[in-house]
């Protein structure tokens, strides 16, 4: 069995460099009108980008998760107080993990449809946006007994497309090896 499968994007300084910086050059357009409009440019675009911005599309741009040898661990990405330390804190990152012994059943969600180990093979993923707020739902549902964890895989099928599909079907198939 492989010791541990990785899908997503792990967490880096990237939102708040890109926000500090967006907002130095929003700002510095400002600066040809006033000072203070330059500052007032700054503040709104970087509350803007780092309070709204990127915790409400951080899953889909930093949703890593990984599929272990005991279980799944993926970022605790619950709360909003969650994202906003994923993003001043990324050193700092809590995982949830989940036992297999925890999962009922899993199967994909691609688009609208179901798809489980049976009809993996008839999945035929769309192409997903750059825009992180325009991609499609593609996840990996984990029913757990207590509710349900959905695993973003839209990272995957928008920068390795080719190879996404046979990873996930790896994956559904030592889950279920494992629940049954």
């Amino acid at each position: 069995m492989i010791e541990k499968t990785e899908f997503g994007k792990k967490i880096n300084r990237r939102p708040l460099i890109v926000s500090i910086l967006l907002s130095l050059i929003i700002g510095g357009l400002g600066f040809f009108i006033s000072f203070s409009v330059a500052l007032g440019l700054f503040l709104v675009v970087l509350f803007l980008l780092i309070f709204i911005y990127y915790p409400n599309n951080l899953p889909k741009m930093f949703g890593h998760w990984q599929l272990e040898k005991h279980g799944v661990s993926y970022y605790k990405l619950i709360s909003y107080h969650d994202r906003l330390k994923m993003i001043f804190l990324p050193d700092r990152i809590d995982y949830q993990f989940i036992s297999f012994s925890q999962v009922k059943k899993c199967y994909i969600v691609e688009s609208d449809k179901k798809y489980d180990l049976q009809n993996i093979l008839t999945i035929n993923p769309a192409k997903q946006s750059f825009f992180p707020w325009l991609r499609r739902p593609f996840y990996l549902v984990l029913d757990l007994n207590k509710g349900k964890i959905l695993l973003d895989l839209s990272w995957n099928q928008r920068h390795d497309p080719k190879n996404t599909l046979y990873r996930v079907s790896n994956v559904l198939e030592i889950i279920t090896k494992k629940i049954n």
